[in-house]
């Protein structure tokens, strides 16, 4: 019997005892992200979906030419097609405390990873104040149309000026409440006046996806 590759892996999770935050570690993703595929918000590509079951140990997962897929113990259903896709790197975020960042902006290069959001934008990671969630060489996904969630990553700006990388705790009542990444701080309250932008961070992702910007961008090389 068919299944779609959401159900084995949240089967296999509630299985292994492996949280959706977990899952998110070991293959260097998002809570956020991990839970729109899960819930089916949102289509990942297949080098997540192979990730994923990597991380479940299921040994075996092949794509087939008519969009479904098959482990070595089960089959399941690949619901749309696996797509390559380029988003810019727009700078480097250079941290600094509590999850702060000053933004060196200029178009450094591309990663070589799918996102649905037309204005996705990527930022360099320079400095271990993040450590472990996010290293220093690292990147960033940012899709500023992607709808936020308590729980979410984000990438905040702030009326000042001031730029952050958070957890969104909750947005009530003209409040947001945002904690820190790395936990060794409070969380942070604010206003909706002192809030600009509040972005969902989609990824992170690992140097290999680089490509700067004087090579050849043909996604089917």
């Amino acid at each position: 019997m068919k299944q779609t590759w959401n159900t084995l892996a949240k089967a296999r999770m509630k299985e292994l005892g492996i949280s959706q935050e977990k899952l998110g570690e070991l293959i260097g993703k998002t809570q956020g992200a991990v839970a729109h595929w899960l819930n089916g918000r949102r289509e990942p590509g297949l080098d997540d979906i192979t990730s994923i079951m990597r991380v479940l140990k299921i040994d075996k997962v092949d794509l087939l030419a008519d969009g479904s897929v098959t482990s070595s113990s089960e089959s399941f259903e690949y619901v749309g097609k696996p797509r390559d896709g380029l988003i810019p790197v727009v700078g480097e975020a250079l941290m600094g405390t509590d999850g702060e960042f000053e933004m060196c902006e200029e178009l450094a290069g591309w990663l070589r990873i799918y996102s649905s959001d037309p204005d996705a934008f990527s930022l360099r990671v320079k400095g271990d104040s993040m450590f472990p969630r996010i290293n220093s060489g690292e990147y960033v996904v940012v899709e500023p149309k992607t709808h936020v969630h308590p729980g979410d990553e984000v990438f905040i700006r702030t009326s000042q000026g001031k730029n952050m990388i958070k957890r969104l705790g909750y947005h009530r009542e003209e409040v947001y409440q945002f904690i820190s990444v790395n936990q060794q701080h409070p969380p942070l309250t604010l206003d909706n006046t002192e809030v600009d932008k509040v972005y969902f961070v989609a990824a992170i992702v690992k140097s290999s996806r680089y490509i700067d910007s004087t090579s050849d961008l043909n996604l089917h090389a």
